[in-house]
């Protein structure tokens, strides 16, 4: 059930916004309503959305360990588990290896972001949401291929870093690519440069 404090936080929010927009302030329309809607589908979606994405991701990162016999996983669980001659590791897919925070803030910056049409930014939805769905299921599925050859021992370097870097390096191509190129490609089509 929806918590009345995340009822109340939406109503004041969506009045501050129509204000916003009313004084035609922009930049502080874009910012109040990523900062709001990231706050309220953060506490909607732990209670309503995070075991779901953490059954997806666990299953989709089970086909590679099923095709490759490195791993096996288990949605209902959330669990990855990787067996070999060192050991037993676990990995558990909880609230932060979902990718949940990462596709609401991304979800949240796109929908108040002025620079797109509406068909546009239904298009940036889907694809986005899919690019760091698929690039967090590759980190899971590298971060337990390398802790069946390397063991438990590596499970701080793998996971904590080497995994880290590269689902926000694959992130940040998608920032890149959706907030910032746009930026300069309109930049470069308002100047003439050398009369041409």
């Amino acid at each position: 059930m929806i918590n009345g404090w995340i009822i109340l936080g939406t109503i004041v929010w969506l009045y501050l916004l129509s204000v916003v927009n009313r004084a035609h302030l922009q930049a502080i329309h874009f910012w109040l309503g990523s900062i709001g809607l990231f706050l309220i589908m953060a506490f909607s979606a732990r209670a309503y959305f995070v075991w779901l994405l953490s059954a997806v991701v666990t299953q989709v990162t089970g086909w590679w360990g099923d095709l490759t016999g490195l791993y096996t996983s288990s949605y209902i669980n959330g669990m990855i588990s990787i067996k070999n001659a060192h050991g037993l590791v676990l990995l558990f897919v909880d609230y932060e290896c979902s990718g949940i925070i990462e596709t609401i803030a991304y979800l949240s910056l796109l929908w108040f972001y002025p620079m797109y049409e509406r068909d546009q930014k239904i298009k940036l939805t889907f694809m986005g949401t899919g690019w760091i769905f698929l690039a967090n299921v590759f980190r899971l599925a590298l971060i337990a291929s390398i802790l069946y050859y390397a063991g438990s021992g590596a499970f701080f370097i793998v996971h904590s870093v080497l995994g880290r870097i590269i689902f926000y390096v694959l992130v940040i191509i998608l920032y890149y690519n959706v907030f910032t190129r746009v930026q300069f490609d309109q930049a470069g089509s308002r100047f003439n440069y050398g009369g041409k």
